[in-house]
C-alpha cells in the first residue's frame, strides 16, 4: 500500500494509535500508582528480562515488558517497565486505604497461617487485642480426644517485641514517623522491632545463629538486615495503622538491592504472587523473599533460604486476618459453644536478669 491514499490511511491509523496511547497514559496518571501498575501488568502477555543495574535508580531493579507484534514475530522497543519501586509504591497506595478502626481491648485478632521449615503446619490462632490471652484449636491433655478451643493467659509483663502484645504494638507503631527515611532509621535502631534472620554471618564465637529468627537486638545497619526487619514487622504486627503501613512499603523501596523476581514464586500456602527478593551476599548465601497479593499488593508472606553447611528454608504465609469477638470464632461465624472453650492454667514467666559472663566469674569450663 504505497499509493498516497495508502500512506494517508497508514498515517491516520498510526495517529489514532498514538492518541489512544496518550489517553491511556493520562488515565493511568489520574488513577494513581496502584492503577498504573495494574494497567502496565495487564497491557500485554509479558516476556521479562532484567535491565542493567547501572541504568536503574537505587533499589529499583526493573522487569521490562516487551510487546510482540504479529507476522514475523519481530519485537517492538520496550514499552513499559515494572520496577520494585513501582510495585512498592502501589502497595503503599493500597495500604493507605485500609481501615483505621482500632479493635477493642477484649476483641480477638484471628490469624490463619501456614508455616514451613522441616515440615509445614496450618494453624489458625487467636490473640486478644490487649495481649492478656491467646487461643488455638486442638486437643489437650485435659480433654483427651476432644478438639477444643484452648485459651491461655499471657504474660502480665509489658511486651518487649513487636509480636508480644497487639495493642501495645499498635501504639508503638502509631508513633513512628510517616516519612519513609525517618521511619527506616527508627525501626532499624529500635530493638522493639528486632526480628527476622540475622543479616550477619556466623558470629565470632562460631555460634550458628543463622536459623534464629529472634537473634540479635543490635541495630540493623546493612541493607539485608533492614529489609529483613521491615518484612518481620509486616509479618508480626497484626494491627498496623494505614498511614504507617504505607510508610513501611515506601521505606522498603529505599533499601538498595531488592529485585522483582521474573516468574512469581509460591508462598508457603502454594499461592503464586508478586515476589520481591533480597540477596544478602553473605557466606550463608541467605536470600529473603517477600510475597505480595497480585491484585491488592497486600502482604502475603515471606521465605528465607540459607545455603551454608546444609540448606535450610523457612517460610510463612498469611491466609486471613480479622477481628472477632470470641476465641475460636472465624469471620462471619458464630461464637463457639462455651463447653468447647477450655481455659488453661496461666504460664508463669519470670523475667530473669542476664547471667554474668563466665570469664568474669569462674575459669573457663568450670562447672560444665
Amino acid at each position: 500500500m504505497n499509493s498516497p491514499t495508502g500512506f494517508k490511511q497508514r498515517l491516520g491509523a498510526e495517529l489514532a494509535l498514538l492518541e489512544q496511547a496518550r489517553d491511556e497514559r493520562a488515565t493511568e496518571e489520574a488513577a494513581g500508582p496502584a492503577a498504573r501498575v495494574a494497567a502496565r501488568r495487564g497491557l500485554v502477555r509479558p516476556r521479562v528480562r532484567r535491565t542493567a543495574p547501572a541504568a536503574l535508580a537505587v533499589g529499583a531493579v526493573a522487569v521490562v515488558v516487551i510487546a510482540t507484534s504479529g507476522g514475523q514475530g519481530a519485537q517492538t522497543e520496550p514499552v513499559h517497565a515494572l520496577t520494585v519501586a513501582e510495585v512498592l509504591d502501589a502497595a503503599a497506595a493500597n495500604a493507605a486505604k485500609g481501615t483505621d478502626k482500632e479493635p477493642g481491648p477484649h476483641q480477638w485478632l484471628y490469624t490463619d497461617t501456614v508455616s514451613c521449615d522441616n515440615g509445614c503446619g496450618h494453624q489458625p490462632s487467636w490473640q486478644r487485642y490487649d495481649g492478656a490471652k491467646s487461643a488455638s484449636v486442638g486437643k489437650t491433655h485435659r480433654t483427651g480426644d476432644r478438639t477444643v478451643v484452648s485459651v491461655t493467659s499471657g504474660s502480665p509483663l509489658p511486651g518487649k517485641r513487636i509480636e508480644d502484645r497487639p495493642q501495645e504494638t499498635r501504639e508503638v507503631l502509631s508513633r513512628l514517623p510517616t516519612d519513609p527515611r525517618k521511619l527506616l532509621e527508627r525501626v532499624s535502631t529500635d530493638p522493639f522491632f528486632a526480628g527476622g534472620p540475622d543479616a550477619s554471618d556466623v558470629p565470632a564465637d562460631n555460634t550458628d545463629m543463622r536459623h534464629d529468627f529472634r537473634a540479635g537486638d543490635a541495630p540493623a545497619v546493612t541493607p539485608g538486615a533492614r529489609f529483613a526487619r521491615i518484612v518481620h514487622i509486616l509479618q508480626a504486627a497484626s494491627s498496623i495503622p494505614p498511614r504507617v503501613n504505607a510508610a513501611l512499603y515506601r521505606a522498603l523501596a529505599l533499601i538498595p538491592g531488592a529485585e522483582l523476581v521474573d516468574a512469581p514464586a509460591r508462598d508457603a500456602a502454594g499461592r503464586p504472587g508478586l515476589t520481591i527478593r533480597f540477596d544478602f551476599h553473605n557466606v550463608s548465601r541467605t536470600r529473603e523473599y517477600l510475597f505480595l497479593d497480585p491484585r491488592t499488593y497486600a502482604y502475603r508472606g515471606s521465605r528465607t533460604d540459607w545455603h551454608g553447611e546444609s540448606d535450610f528454608s523457612a517460610s510463612f504465609a498469611r491466609l486471613a486476618t480479622a477481628v472477632v469477638d470470641h476465641p475460636g470464632q472465624v469471620p462471619g461465624g458464630p461464637a463457639p459453644d462455651p463447653s468447647d472453650v477450655v481455659e488453661e492454667p496461666p504460664v508463669l514467666i519470670v523475667d530473669l536478669p542476664p547471667a554474668p559472663l563466665a570469664s568474669a566469674t569462674r575459669p573457663r569450663g568450670a562447672g560444665e
